[in-house]
């Protein structure tokens, strides 16, 4: 009777510490929750950064270092190319005073994400100041944000206004607001 005793608990001991070890090893796999967040974090940042500037952000030689050093560790070195071609176009108008951009980020959601990629939806309000006169009215945007696993880093490969028609792999050729 002693022995049947200890051997039950025993058995309730040892299933205890399976379960506990289970548990302290599950919470150690980040979770998809978390891997959500990451990319939702990411597009955000990637919006407040490049979808805010104006001629604060210029250097003495009429250049958006400050601008290119906000954005450029957020992205990809492929859409690093496009994202250089838009601010160099957008530089004289900015150092005229005649272009800005102000953004604001009211939501995110997920629409995709795997171990490598991820697709992040991004709404909120968008100034942008084109030439002289008069500040322009905020107006709502939407846009679909395709992210890169680089090396475990999340960066912005691509985005595109939410909803359009681009077959998959075709580069949107936006780097910057224009």
């Amino acid at each position: 009777m002693v022995v049947a005793g200890l051997l039950a608990l025993a058995l309730v001991a040892s299933l205890v510490w399976l379960a506990v070890g289970l548990r302290d090893r599950e919470s150690d796999q980040p979770s998809a929750q978390d891997d959500r967040d990451k990319v939702m974090l990411k597009a955000r940042e990637y919006m407040l950064a490049a979808f805010n500037f104006d001629a604060g952000d210029l250097d003495a030689d009429k250049k958006l270092t400050a601008y290119r050093d906000r954005v450029t560790p957020l992205i990809t070195t492929r859409f690093k190319t496009d994202f250089d071609k838009a601010t160099t176009a957008v530089e004289p108008a900015v150092a005229q005073g005649q272009s800005a951009s102000k953004a604001t980020v009211d939501r995110t959601a997920v629409e995709s994400l795997s171990d490598d990629t991820a697709t992040v939806i991004v709404g909120g309000e968008l100034t942008i100041r084109l030439g002289g006169g008069k500040q322009p009215d905020a107006v709502p945007y939407a846009w679909s944000i395709s992210l890169k696993n680089v090396d475990g880093t999340w960066l912005v490969d691509d985005f595109e206004e939410f909803g359009s028609e681009q077959a998959p792999g075709q580069d949107s050729g936006q780097g910057a607001p224009q």
